[in-house]
C-alpha cells in the first residue's frame, strides 16, 4: 500500500548520478520567505509530434505565469539572457538540488535528498516522511510501485532523477517576489549551474544580491555518431574579471565586508558589464 511507501527511499547504484553532486542535506526547506513565487521560467515547451504531445527544448527562455508579460515588456518577446539577484544565501533556498520520482502521467509522487524523503501518501492525501535508516530499500520499492501494470516502454521511464532548483529576482521588473527556474539536466546544466553558484559563493564569501546574467544558448553534441542540439544554461557574473578580482582581494582582507556595497561603490559601469558570453 502507498501507506507503507511513504515510508522510505534510498538511492541505488543504477539511479545514482555522481557529476560531484551536492545533494547532500537532512532536510529540503520549502522557500519560505516574504517573497512569493511570481512564475516560472523554462528552457522548453511542448508540441505535437506524430499526433502526440511531446516536450522539446528551444534555444530562449520561456516564462510562465500571470505575470510573464511584466517580462516580456522590459526584456522583449525571445529572451536569451536575464540579468538576476539571489536573494537569499541559502543554496537550500536558492540554488536547491534534491531527487524526484514522478508517475507515468508526470505527477510528483516523492522528492528528497540522500537522507530524507517524503513520499505521497494517498490516504492520507499529503507526503510523508521517512529517512533511510528506516526504510533502506525504499527506491527500488518505489519504482516497482510506480511500474505496476505499466507497459515496458513506459515502465522504464519510472525512476529517481536529481532536480536543481533555482529561485531569484529578475532586475528591472516593478513586481515583489522571485522566480523559478528547474532543470533535469543532470549531464549538462545541473553542474553547469551548481558548481558555479557554489564556486561564486565561495570565493566572494556571499551571493546575495550580486548582479549575474542567467543565460540559455543551445549547443551541439561532440560525441561520436551522435547529431544532436540541446539547451545549456549559465550562470555569469555581471562584473568584470578585473573587478572580481579586486573584490577576492578585499574580500581577504575584510572578511565581513558588504560584497553588494562594494560592488556598488567600486564595480563596473553599466556600460562595461558582461552581456553576452562567447
Amino acid at each position: 500500500m502507498l501507506i507503507d511507501l511513504a515510508e522510505c527511499l534510498y538511492l541505488s547504484s543504477e539511479s545514482k548520478v555522481n557529476n560531484n553532486m551536492r545533494i547532500q542535506s537532512g532536510n529540503t526547506p520549502s522557500p519560505s520567505s516574504a517573497l512569493t513565487e511570481l512564475g516560472r521560467i523554462a528552457v522548453g515547451e511542448k508540441v505535437e509530434r506524430s499526433g502526440q504531445v511531446v516536450p522539446s527544448s528551444i534555444d530562449s527562455f520561456r516564462i510562465r505565469g500571470d505575470h510573464a508579460e511584466a517580462v516580456h515588456k522590459v526584456y522583449g518577446e525571445t529572451i536569451t539572457e536575464l540579468p538576476i539577484l539571489f536573494y537569499s544565501d541559502q543554496e537550500e533556498i536558492v540554488c536547491n538540488e534534491r531527487l524526484e520520482i514522478r508517475t507515468a502521467d508526470g505527477k510528483l509522487f516523492g522528492y528528497g535528498d540522500n537522507h530524507t524523503f517524503h513520499i505521497w501518501n494517498d490516504e492520507l492525501k499529503k507526503y510523508a516522511v521517512t529517512t533511510v535508516e528506516k526504510r533502506p530499500q525504499i527506491q527500488e520499492e518505489t519504482v516497482a510501485f510506480l511500474q505496476k501494470n505499466l507497459h515496458p516502454g513506459k515502465a522504464k521511464l519510472i525512476k529517481w532523477l536529481p532536480v536543481l532548483t533555482l529561485r531569484f529576482v529578475i532586475r528591472d521588473i516593478p513586481l515583489l517576489g522571485y522566480w523559478q527556474f528547474s532543470t533535469r539536466a543532470v549531464q549538462t546544466t545541473i553542474p553547469n549551474l551548481r558548481n558555479k553558484f557554489d564556486e561564486y559563493k565561495k570565493l566572494f564569501g556571499s551571493v546575495q544580491y550580486l548582479p549575474f546574467l542567467l543565460k540559455v544558448k543551445k549547443v551541439k553534441s561532440n560525441k561520436p555518431g551522435m547529431v544532436y542540439q540541446y539547451p545549456i544554461v549559465d550562470l555569469v557574473p555581471q562584473f568584470s574579471f578585473e573587478t572580481a578580482h579586486r573584490l577576492a582581494r578585499h574580500l581577504r582582507e575584510n572578511p565581513q565586508a558588504d560584497v553588494s556595497h562594494w560592488l556598488s561603490e567600486n564595480g563596473d559601469k553599466p556600460e562595461q558589464l558582461p552581456t553576452s558570453l562567447e
